[in-house]
């Protein structure tokens, strides 16, 4: 589980989900706040170095053209499927286990997990998200393998380090979670992002400052 106070979990996920396929690991990413367009945009601008605003507002130069379309070559090569109408859980899980199925997936990321809805019947939010964390660990168990939830902060969370109690709308979200991870900036008026590992199931926790290029939409390590 990632959560972020709007510093790019989308970023981080997505590179995460395509450095994983890049070694041969099928991914679905469904998205539920993000078109398939503005992503495959992310991975073109990292992927081919290239400004993301320039590709949104088509002012290429010719070399960054030609990078594009190496960019765009080796990503139409990697086992990355995007999903954006499934909108509900039980949606979610027939696109997981026929994927399964095909053997087309060892990794689902969902962006973001506050956006899917439930089709049951629930008296609140609050126990319909709980509904839907607990749906995604039995399905996790099911099918064996590993999945990201990105999810959302309380409007009311510490805006210095934020903790598991301002995880939004459900208090067995982290109850479910594996390992849950916070990014945050300590400074917003710099470019460096934490990246706070706050529950770690089987091993321990801790943090490490990554900067964050939203230009190109990559996390690297300080020390490059």
């Amino acid at each position: 589980m990632v959560l972020d106070h709007g510093v790019g979990k989308t970023t981080f996920s997505m590179q995460i989900a395509e450095r994983i396929a890049s070694k041969g690991k099928p991914i679905a990413y469904v998205s539920l706040e993000m078109s398939e367009t503005q992503l495959i945009q992310k991975l073109l601008a990292k992927k081919g170095r290239v400004n993301s605003r320039k590709i949104r507002n088509s002012d290429l130069q010719p070399d960054e053209l030609q990078r594009l379309a190496e960019a765009s070559f080796k990503i139409s090569q990697l086992p990355f499927i995007i999903i954006t109408k499934a909108n509900t859980i039980q949606k979610i899980e027939v696109e997981a286990r026929r994927l399964k199925n095909r053997g087309q997936l060892d990794l689902l990321v969902i962006d973001y997990l506050q956006l899917v809805r439930n089709e049951g019947n629930f008296k609140s939010r609050e126990q319909e998200v709980a509904d839907i964390s607990r749906t995604l660990k039995l399905l996790s168990l099911e099918l064996d393998i590993p999945i990201i939830a990105l999810c959302q902060l309380n409007r009311n969370a510490s805006k210095a380090i934020p903790t598991l109690a301002d995880i939004r709308e459900s208090g067995s979200i982290e109850q479910d979670a594996d390992n849950v991870i916070f990014l945050y900036q300590r400074n917003p008026n710099n470019n460096t992002v934490t990246v706070d590992l706050q529950k770690q199931r089987a091993g321990s926790v801790g943090s490490l400052e990554l900067k964050f290029n939203k230009f190109v939409s990559e996390f690297i390590n300080l020390e490059r």
